[in-house]
Protein backbone atom coordinates (compact mmCIF):
# COMPACT_ATOMS: atom_id res chain seq x y z
CA UNK A 1 0.00 0.00 0.00
CA UNK A 2 2.82 2.37 0.82
CA UNK A 3 4.16 1.87 -2.73
CA UNK A 4 0.77 2.34 -4.27
CA UNK A 5 0.02 5.28 -2.84
CA UNK A 6 3.54 6.65 -3.69
CA UNK A 7 3.24 6.17 -7.19
CA UNK A 8 0.29 6.95 -7.73
CA UNK A 9 1.24 10.71 -6.11
CA UNK A 10 3.66 10.50 -8.89
CA UNK A 11 6.63 10.42 -6.10
CA UNK A 12 9.95 9.22 -6.57
CA UNK A 13 11.70 7.11 -3.54
CA UNK A 14 14.19 9.98 -2.96
CA UNK A 15 11.25 12.45 -2.80
CA UNK A 16 9.40 10.16 -0.31
CA UNK A 17 12.36 9.75 1.93
CA UNK A 18 12.66 13.24 2.09
CA UNK A 19 8.97 13.27 3.63
CA UNK A 20 9.98 10.87 5.67
CA UNK A 21 14.32 12.14 6.42
CA UNK A 22 14.80 8.39 6.55
CA UNK A 23 17.30 6.76 3.76
CA UNK A 24 16.09 6.04 0.12
CA UNK A 25 16.57 2.69 0.71
CA UNK A 26 15.36 2.33 4.21
CA UNK A 27 11.85 3.77 2.50
CA UNK A 28 12.17 1.02 -0.31
CA UNK A 29 12.28 -1.63 2.73
CA UNK A 30 8.89 -0.42 3.56
CA UNK A 31 7.39 -0.90 0.48
CA UNK A 32 8.69 -4.58 0.23
CA UNK A 33 7.06 -7.70 0.82
CA UNK A 34 8.93 -10.10 3.40
CA UNK A 35 11.08 -6.81 4.85
CA UNK A 36 10.54 -7.08 8.51
CA UNK A 37 11.00 -3.14 8.60
CA UNK A 38 8.21 -0.62 9.05
CA UNK A 39 7.85 2.88 9.64
CA UNK A 40 6.94 4.70 12.84
CA UNK A 41 3.01 5.73 12.68
CA UNK A 42 4.19 9.25 12.62
CA UNK A 43 6.30 8.46 9.27
CA UNK A 44 3.42 6.38 7.70
CA UNK A 45 1.05 9.93 8.80
CA UNK A 46 3.27 11.86 6.87
CA UNK A 47 3.77 10.04 3.59
CA UNK A 48 -0.13 9.55 3.25
CA UNK A 49 0.10 13.19 3.61
CA UNK A 50 2.59 13.79 0.63
CA UNK A 51 0.71 11.36 -1.04
CA UNK A 52 -2.82 12.89 -0.86
CA UNK A 53 -4.14 9.60 1.10
CA UNK A 54 -6.35 9.00 4.51
CA UNK A 55 -4.08 7.51 7.06
CA UNK A 56 -6.06 4.80 7.37
CA UNK A 57 -6.17 3.37 4.04
CA UNK A 58 -2.71 2.03 4.56
CA UNK A 59 -3.73 -0.35 6.42
CA UNK A 60 -5.63 -2.10 3.41
CA UNK A 61 -5.21 -5.33 2.00
CA UNK A 62 -4.40 -3.93 -1.47
CA UNK A 63 -5.54 -0.80 -3.15
CA UNK A 64 -8.54 -0.58 -4.73
CA UNK A 65 -9.87 0.08 -8.30
CA UNK A 66 -9.79 4.12 -8.96
CA UNK A 67 -13.32 4.82 -10.24
CA UNK A 68 -12.04 8.74 -11.07
CA UNK A 69 -8.66 7.43 -12.78
CA UNK A 70 -9.83 9.48 -15.94
CA UNK A 71 -12.77 11.69 -14.94
CA UNK A 72 -13.17 13.68 -17.87
CA UNK A 73 -11.75 11.36 -20.45
CA UNK A 74 -13.26 13.52 -23.25
CA UNK A 75 -10.66 16.41 -21.78
CA UNK A 76 -7.14 15.69 -23.56
CA UNK A 77 -4.27 17.77 -23.55
CA UNK A 78 -1.45 18.28 -26.35
CA UNK A 79 1.87 17.87 -25.35
CA UNK A 80 4.02 21.20 -26.70
CA UNK A 81 7.12 19.13 -26.37
CA UNK A 82 6.43 15.98 -27.64
CA UNK A 83 3.90 17.26 -30.83
CA UNK A 84 1.00 15.30 -29.72
CA UNK A 85 -2.21 14.17 -27.87
CA UNK A 86 -1.40 13.24 -24.48
CA UNK A 87 -3.70 12.07 -21.31
CA UNK A 88 -3.77 13.72 -18.33
CA UNK A 89 -1.23 13.80 -15.46
CA UNK A 90 -2.26 12.34 -12.27
CA UNK A 91 -1.70 15.80 -10.74
CA UNK A 92 -4.53 17.59 -13.07
CA UNK A 93 -6.35 14.53 -12.71
CA UNK A 94 -6.47 15.48 -9.01
CA UNK A 95 -7.34 18.70 -9.77
CA UNK A 96 -10.53 17.98 -11.88
CA UNK A 97 -11.72 15.51 -9.23
CA UNK A 98 -11.18 18.76 -6.64
CA UNK A 99 -13.39 20.87 -8.50
CA UNK A 100 -16.18 18.03 -9.31
CA UNK A 101 -16.17 17.33 -5.62
CA UNK A 102 -16.55 21.17 -4.91
CA UNK A 103 -18.96 21.72 -7.50
CA UNK A 104 -21.13 18.68 -6.28
CA UNK A 105 -20.82 19.94 -2.37
CA UNK A 106 -21.99 23.61 -4.03
CA UNK A 107 -25.01 22.93 -6.52
CA UNK A 108 -26.44 20.64 -3.53
CA UNK A 109 -26.21 23.70 -0.75
CA UNK A 110 -27.85 25.39 -4.07
CA UNK A 111 -30.64 23.21 -4.60
CA UNK A 112 -31.51 23.08 -1.42
CA UNK A 113 -31.47 26.79 -1.10
CA UNK A 114 -33.89 26.80 -3.79
CA UNK A 115 -31.70 28.57 -6.11
CA UNK A 116 -32.52 29.07 -9.77
CA UNK A 117 -30.58 27.89 -13.14
CA UNK A 118 -28.40 30.47 -14.38
CA UNK A 119 -29.81 31.51 -17.94
CA UNK A 120 -26.50 32.94 -19.56
CA UNK A 121 -24.58 29.18 -19.00
CA UNK A 122 -25.07 27.55 -22.21
CA UNK A 123 -26.50 30.46 -23.95
CA UNK A 124 -24.65 30.69 -26.68
CA UNK A 125 -24.22 28.43 -30.07
CA UNK A 126 -21.23 27.94 -32.39
CA UNK A 127 -22.74 29.95 -34.95
CA UNK A 128 -22.89 33.19 -32.76
CA UNK A 129 -20.10 35.66 -34.08
CA UNK A 130 -17.50 35.83 -31.37
CA UNK A 131 -17.01 39.48 -31.34
CA UNK A 132 -21.05 39.79 -30.31
CA UNK A 133 -20.79 37.51 -28.31
CA UNK A 134 -17.37 39.11 -26.08
CA UNK A 135 -19.53 42.54 -26.16
CA UNK A 136 -22.58 40.39 -24.87
CA UNK A 137 -20.37 39.16 -22.17
CA UNK A 138 -18.95 42.59 -20.85
CA UNK A 139 -22.22 43.97 -20.88
CA UNK A 140 -23.43 41.12 -18.96
CA UNK A 141 -20.35 42.07 -17.02
CA UNK A 142 -20.72 45.31 -16.44
CA UNK A 143 -17.89 46.44 -18.02
CA UNK A 144 -18.09 50.19 -18.18
CA UNK A 145 -14.41 50.74 -18.45
CA UNK A 146 -11.34 49.32 -17.74
CA UNK A 147 -9.15 47.44 -14.88
CA UNK A 148 -8.19 50.58 -12.63
CA UNK A 149 -4.85 49.78 -12.34
CA UNK A 150 -4.03 47.53 -15.65
CA UNK A 151 -0.32 47.37 -14.59
CA UNK A 152 -1.15 45.40 -11.84
CA UNK A 153 -1.68 41.84 -13.21
CA UNK A 154 -2.70 40.36 -9.80
CA UNK A 155 -5.41 43.24 -8.67
CA UNK A 156 -6.97 43.33 -12.53
CA UNK A 157 -7.43 39.38 -11.79
CA UNK A 158 -9.01 40.11 -9.02
CA UNK A 159 -11.42 42.83 -10.27
CA UNK A 160 -12.20 40.68 -13.18
CA UNK A 161 -13.04 37.21 -10.83
CA UNK A 162 -15.18 39.88 -9.00
CA UNK A 163 -16.77 40.46 -12.23
CA UNK A 164 -17.38 36.73 -13.13
CA UNK A 165 -18.14 35.69 -9.83
CA UNK A 166 -21.24 38.53 -10.01
CA UNK A 167 -22.81 36.52 -12.79
CA UNK A 168 -23.02 33.57 -10.40
CA UNK A 169 -20.06 31.70 -11.55
CA UNK A 170 -17.46 30.09 -9.04
CA UNK A 171 -13.36 30.97 -9.70
CA UNK A 172 -10.60 29.19 -7.47
CA UNK A 173 -7.32 29.32 -7.69
CA UNK A 174 -5.35 25.82 -7.90
CA UNK A 175 -2.76 25.92 -4.68
CA UNK A 176 -2.04 22.03 -3.97
CA UNK A 177 -1.45 23.13 -0.47
CA UNK A 178 1.96 23.86 -1.18
CA UNK A 179 2.97 20.24 -1.64
CA UNK A 180 4.93 20.31 -5.20
CA UNK A 181 4.07 16.96 -5.57
CA UNK A 182 0.09 17.89 -6.91
CA UNK A 183 1.55 20.69 -8.31
CA UNK A 184 2.02 21.26 -12.72
CA UNK A 185 3.33 23.29 -14.98
CA UNK A 186 0.71 25.33 -16.73
CA UNK A 187 1.77 23.90 -20.16
CA UNK A 188 -0.19 21.32 -19.06
CA UNK A 189 -3.25 22.94 -17.72
CA UNK A 190 -3.92 26.64 -17.69
CA UNK A 191 -7.13 26.31 -16.20
CA UNK A 192 -10.23 24.63 -16.46
CA UNK A 193 -14.04 24.95 -16.34
CA UNK A 194 -16.93 22.66 -15.21
CA UNK A 195 -20.39 23.25 -16.89
CA UNK A 196 -23.72 23.33 -14.39
CA UNK A 197 -26.73 25.27 -14.53
CA UNK A 198 -26.61 26.23 -10.98
CA UNK A 199 -23.14 26.11 -10.37
CA UNK A 200 -20.23 26.88 -13.48
CA UNK A 201 -16.88 26.57 -12.03
CA UNK A 202 -14.19 28.02 -13.07
CA UNK A 203 -10.36 27.03 -11.98
CA UNK A 204 -6.93 28.55 -12.71
CA UNK A 205 -3.52 27.22 -12.52
CA UNK A 206 -1.67 29.56 -9.92
CA UNK A 207 1.41 28.80 -11.27
CA UNK A 208 0.67 30.41 -14.30
CA UNK A 209 1.49 34.64 -15.25
CA UNK A 210 -1.41 36.85 -14.11
CA UNK A 211 -1.58 37.62 -17.20
CA UNK A 212 -2.18 34.39 -18.49
CA UNK A 213 -4.70 33.66 -15.85
CA UNK A 214 -6.29 36.71 -16.76
CA UNK A 215 -6.95 35.30 -20.47
CA UNK A 216 -7.86 31.86 -19.30
CA UNK A 217 -10.59 33.04 -16.79
CA UNK A 218 -12.36 34.55 -20.26
CA UNK A 219 -11.68 31.74 -22.36
CA UNK A 220 -13.01 29.61 -19.62
CA UNK A 221 -15.80 31.91 -19.29
CA UNK A 222 -16.78 31.62 -23.01
CA UNK A 223 -16.69 27.80 -22.57
CA UNK A 224 -19.73 28.10 -20.20
CA UNK A 225 -21.14 30.68 -22.54
CA UNK A 226 -21.32 27.48 -25.18
CA UNK A 227 -22.51 25.07 -22.45
CA UNK A 228 -19.24 23.30 -22.86
CA UNK A 229 -16.53 22.04 -20.19
CA UNK A 230 -12.99 22.81 -21.03
CA UNK A 231 -9.71 22.78 -20.34
CA UNK A 232 -6.84 25.41 -21.58
CA UNK A 233 -3.60 24.45 -22.27
CA UNK A 234 -0.34 25.65 -24.43
CA UNK A 235 0.03 22.88 -27.07
CA UNK A 236 -0.42 23.02 -30.42
CA UNK A 237 -4.54 23.22 -30.85
CA UNK A 238 -4.14 22.44 -34.54
CA UNK A 239 -3.55 18.38 -33.39
CA UNK A 240 -7.32 18.24 -31.82
CA UNK A 241 -9.81 17.01 -33.10
CA UNK A 242 -11.70 19.51 -35.84
CA UNK A 243 -14.66 20.35 -33.43
CA UNK A 244 -12.58 20.78 -30.23
CA UNK A 245 -10.38 23.04 -32.49
CA UNK A 246 -13.18 25.05 -33.39
CA UNK A 247 -14.31 25.69 -30.09
CA UNK A 248 -10.84 26.37 -28.62
CA UNK A 249 -10.09 29.03 -31.23
CA UNK A 250 -13.91 30.42 -30.62
CA UNK A 251 -13.25 30.41 -27.44
CA UNK A 252 -10.09 32.44 -27.65
CA UNK A 253 -11.43 34.98 -30.13
CA UNK A 254 -14.35 35.37 -27.34
CA UNK A 255 -11.80 36.28 -24.78
CA UNK A 256 -9.57 38.38 -27.30
CA UNK A 257 -12.91 40.34 -27.41
CA UNK A 258 -14.15 40.86 -24.16
CA UNK A 259 -10.58 42.07 -22.76
CA UNK A 260 -9.78 44.38 -26.01
CA UNK A 261 -12.65 45.73 -27.56
CA UNK A 262 -12.22 46.21 -30.90
CA UNK A 263 -12.57 50.21 -31.13
CA UNK A 264 -10.63 51.01 -27.85
CA UNK A 265 -8.19 48.20 -29.08
CA UNK A 266 -7.23 50.42 -32.12
CA UNK A 267 -7.48 53.87 -30.16
CA UNK A 268 -5.09 52.61 -27.84
CA UNK A 269 -2.60 51.23 -30.75
CA UNK A 270 -2.75 54.64 -32.93
CA UNK A 271 -2.05 56.14 -29.74
CA UNK A 272 0.90 54.80 -28.96
CA UNK A 273 4.59 55.45 -30.68
CA UNK A 274 6.89 53.13 -32.33
CA UNK A 275 6.52 50.14 -34.04
CA UNK A 276 4.65 46.94 -33.64
CA UNK A 277 6.57 46.12 -30.93
CA UNK A 278 6.33 48.98 -28.68
CA UNK A 279 2.49 48.76 -29.62
CA UNK A 280 1.85 45.41 -28.46
CA UNK A 281 3.78 46.39 -25.07
CA UNK A 282 1.27 49.43 -25.06
CA UNK A 283 -1.58 47.65 -26.02
CA UNK A 284 -0.70 45.14 -23.03
CA UNK A 285 0.11 47.72 -20.27
CA UNK A 286 -3.48 49.30 -21.42
CA UNK A 287 -5.40 46.39 -20.70
CA UNK A 288 -4.07 44.15 -18.50
CA UNK A 289 -3.12 41.51 -20.65
CA UNK A 290 -0.17 39.39 -21.96
CA UNK A 291 1.71 40.73 -24.89
CA UNK A 292 1.03 37.08 -26.53
CA UNK A 293 -2.72 37.93 -26.55
CA UNK A 294 -2.50 41.30 -27.71
CA UNK A 295 -0.28 40.21 -30.47
CA UNK A 296 -2.98 37.59 -31.21
CA UNK A 297 -5.45 40.45 -31.16
CA UNK A 298 -3.65 42.71 -33.12
CA UNK A 299 -2.66 39.42 -36.07
CA UNK A 300 -7.00 38.33 -35.47
CA UNK A 301 -9.15 38.84 -38.74
CA UNK A 302 -11.18 41.39 -36.59
CA UNK A 303 -8.37 43.67 -35.79
CA UNK A 304 -5.95 43.04 -38.58
CA UNK A 305 -3.15 45.61 -37.28
CA UNK A 306 -0.08 43.20 -38.13
CA UNK A 307 0.90 40.71 -40.51
CA UNK A 308 1.35 37.13 -40.03
CA UNK A 309 4.62 37.79 -41.09
CA UNK A 310 5.42 40.30 -38.62
CA UNK A 311 3.02 38.48 -35.74
CA UNK A 312 5.71 35.58 -36.80
CA UNK A 313 8.60 38.03 -36.16
CA UNK A 314 7.79 39.06 -32.56
CA UNK A 315 5.85 35.69 -31.72
CA UNK A 316 9.68 33.90 -30.82
CA UNK A 317 10.39 36.30 -28.84
CA UNK A 318 7.14 36.87 -26.85
CA UNK A 319 7.09 32.88 -26.25
CA UNK A 320 10.71 32.94 -24.74
CA UNK A 321 10.38 35.78 -22.46
CA UNK A 322 7.08 33.20 -21.52
CA UNK A 323 9.68 30.50 -21.33
CA UNK A 324 11.88 32.53 -19.35
CA UNK A 325 8.95 33.05 -16.56
CA UNK A 326 8.19 29.40 -16.15
CA UNK A 327 11.75 28.70 -15.23
CA UNK A 328 12.37 31.29 -13.12
CA UNK A 329 8.50 31.25 -11.61
CA UNK A 330 8.41 29.74 -7.50
CA UNK A 331 8.20 26.13 -7.60
CA UNK A 332 5.97 25.16 -4.39
CA UNK A 333 2.79 25.66 -5.58
CA UNK A 334 2.05 29.21 -4.38
CA UNK A 335 0.52 30.35 -1.12
CA UNK A 336 3.37 30.29 0.91
CA UNK A 337 3.51 32.14 3.76
CA UNK A 338 -0.45 33.57 2.83
CA UNK A 339 -2.46 34.35 6.10
CA UNK A 340 -5.29 31.59 5.99
CA UNK A 341 -7.99 33.90 5.26
CA UNK A 342 -6.42 35.35 2.23
CA UNK A 343 -5.38 31.99 1.02
CA UNK A 344 -8.32 30.40 1.54
CA UNK A 345 -10.74 33.32 -0.67
CA UNK A 346 -8.07 33.02 -3.09
CA UNK A 347 -7.67 29.24 -3.52
CA UNK A 348 -11.81 28.90 -3.35
CA UNK A 349 -13.07 31.89 -4.56
CA UNK A 350 -15.14 34.58 -2.52
CA UNK A 351 -18.50 33.36 -4.01
CA UNK A 352 -17.78 29.48 -2.60
CA UNK A 353 -17.23 31.09 0.37
CA UNK A 354 -19.78 33.11 1.13
CA UNK A 355 -22.23 29.93 -0.34
CA UNK A 356 -20.51 27.58 2.57
CA UNK A 357 -20.25 30.58 5.31
CA UNK A 358 -24.52 31.37 4.44
CA UNK A 359 -25.03 27.71 4.99
CA UNK A 360 -23.51 27.60 8.42
CA UNK A 361 -25.13 30.83 9.28
CA UNK A 362 -28.77 29.24 8.20
CA UNK A 363 -27.57 26.48 10.63
CA UNK A 364 -26.93 24.17 7.51
CA UNK A 365 -23.14 23.58 7.95
CA UNK A 366 -22.05 22.89 11.71
CA UNK A 367 -18.63 24.97 12.61
CA UNK A 368 -16.70 21.95 11.62
CA UNK A 369 -18.24 21.27 8.43
CA UNK A 370 -17.76 24.56 7.09
CA UNK A 371 -13.88 24.06 8.57
CA UNK A 372 -13.44 21.48 6.49
CA UNK A 373 -15.42 22.45 3.12
CA UNK A 374 -12.83 25.52 3.28
CA UNK A 375 -9.80 23.53 3.83
CA UNK A 376 -9.06 25.50 7.10
CA UNK A 377 -9.24 24.80 10.84
CA UNK A 378 -12.39 25.07 12.90
CA UNK A 379 -10.00 28.42 15.14
CA UNK A 380 -9.57 30.12 11.36
CA UNK A 381 -13.67 30.20 10.24
CA UNK A 382 -14.81 33.36 12.06
CA UNK A 383 -11.46 35.27 10.41
CA UNK A 384 -12.42 34.00 7.52
CA UNK A 385 -15.95 35.47 7.89
CA UNK A 386 -14.12 38.56 8.67
CA UNK A 387 -11.94 39.01 5.32
CA UNK A 388 -14.77 37.35 3.16
CA UNK A 389 -17.13 40.95 4.57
Amino acid sequence: MLRWAREQAACTLEDAAKIARRPAKEVEDWETPGKDIFPTVRQAQKLANAYDVPFALLYADGPTPDPESDPLPEFRGVDPDLGRIRPHSRQLRRMIRQAQERQSFIVELLEADGRSPLSWVGSATPNHPPESLGGQMREALNVLDGPPNPRDRERTLDWWVERVEDLGAFVSRYRPDGNRHWAFDPAEARGMSLCHPLAPFIVLNSRDAPSGRIFTLMHELAHLYYGECGIDDIGDERLLPPDTQALEQRCNQVAAAVLMPESEFRLEWNRVQGDSHDRVKGVSDKFGVSRQAAAVRAKSDAIGLITPAQFSGMYGYLANEYKEFRENRPTSGGGGGMAVPVRVLKEFGPRFVGTVCDARADGRLSLLDTAEALGARVGDVEAIQRRLA
